[in-house]
This record gives structure tokens, sequence and C-alpha cells, in this order.
């Protein structure tokens, strides 16, 4: 017969194998003391995992609030953003992934297209008649920039857009002159191609682009006919 305080000491020993080291089949015949121990240790993890749970819960809330926080700012920038849009374009103006639009950009885009097919037809001929005389006449490209400048010309009048245009008497005595000089605006949008045309009158004149537009429909036939100056940057 083993003493109780040995069972006691060996039972206590065999919970704390139990939780470090994986010992083999034991002998002792002290089970019920030994499971009783066991119980009483094995309630340390809950309490444990009970503490984690709070402590995420409590960080879940927190990314939460800075969640509704950065979305509020995104929702204000973007009321920002359209009432510069309304100001500017009217209150029927709303915008999208291309930029913003109202009604007179979506009447000025058909135009342009419906007009742009046209271009397109008069640029095909004409680079048919270059290839067909090998380049030997109209060496300068006139007739491709003229009916470039034609274009521009009823896009300007079907939409009511002709620019106003100071101090135009300097440029007058500028082409009077026969001197060179290049012309540069800001490119505020793409009314800068017709405006240009516009300002420079009716001359052999030629754009200097980047060479990405060479796959722009139409305007990219009108580059390559015309030969205006294409930069690779």
């Amino acid at each position: 017969m083993k003493s109780p305080t040995s069972c006691l000491s060996a039972a206590l020993l065999l919970a704390a194998a139990q939780h470090t080291l994986a010992f083999g089949s034991s002998h002792l015949h002290c089970a019920p003391i030994s499971s009783s121990v066991s119980k009483s240790l094995s309630t340390l993890p809950p309490r444990t995992s009970l503490h984690l749970s709070a402590s995420s819960s409590l960080a879940a809330d927190s990314s939460n609030d800075d969640s509704s926080a950065t979305d509020t700012k995104a929702l204000t920038k973007q009321q920002k953003r359209m009432q510069q849009i309304r100001k500017e374009g009217g209150f029927l103006a709303f915008n999208t992934k291309f930029g913003a639009l109202n009604p007179y950009a979506i009447y000025y885009g058909l135009v342009s297209i419906a007009l742009g097919l046209v271009w397109f037809v008069a640029l095909t001929f004409s680079q048919l008649f270059y290839k067909v005389t090998g380049g030997r006449f109209d060496k300068k490209r006139r007739l491709p920039v003229f009916f470039s400048h034609v274009w521009g010309t009823l896009l300007m009048l079907f939409t009511g857009s002709f620019p106003k245009i100071e101090n135009w008497d300097i440029i007058r005595e500028f082409h009077k002159s026969g001197r060179k000089g290049m012309f540069v605006s800001n490119h505020n949008s793409w009314m800068d191609i017709p405006f240009l045309g516009h300002t420079i009158g009716w001359h052999n004149y030629k754009f200097v682009a980047k060479k990405e537009l060479e796959k722009v429909p139409i305007l990219g036939k009108a580059i390559k006919v015309a030969k205006n100056v294409l930069v690779d940057r």
C-alpha cells in the first residue's frame, strides 16, 4: 500500500508531466486525485483566452472607428469635388471616371465626333493622294492642315465656342512680317486644338505633340498625314 502523501505527490507530478512532456502509461493507482488536479489546472487557459478575446474585440472596435473616420473624410472630399464641378459646370454637371461632364460637354463631344468622321474621310483622301503621286505634290502637306482647320472652324461654329482673342492685331502684323514663331497654349482642354488653329489663322502650321497621340483615332491620322512634329518622351 502507498501512503496518501506519496500518492498525492505522484499525482501532482503526473499532472505536471501531462502539461509538459508526453510520458508513457502510468501505474499509479491515484487516478481520481490526478484527474481532479488536471481539471483544476485546465481552468486557466479559458480565462486567458477570454482576456485575449476581450482585447481583440477592443482592437476590432478601434479599427472600425478608424475606418468610419476615413470613410467620413473620403465622403467629405467627394462632396467638395462635386461642389467644385457644379460651380464650374452648372447644376447639371456630374463626375465620371473620365472627368467632369455637363450637357454642353456631351453635345460638344458628339458634334466633334460627327465632324470628325468627315474629317477622317478627307484625311484618308489626302493620304491616298500623297501615295499615288509619290509625295511629289504639296510637299509641305498644306492639304491635311486645311482639312483640319475646316474641322476646327465648323466645330466652333456649331457649338458657339469661338474664343475671344485680345491683341489680334499683333498676330496679324506678325504674319505680315513673314517671320516664324511658336504659339503655346496652357492645354486646359481638347478645345485648345481648334482655338490655336483659329488664333493662328489659315496658315500651314504644325503641332508639336507627344508620340502617344498617334494612337488616338482620327487625331492620330491627322498628325501623321500632315507631318506634325512628334516627340518620343
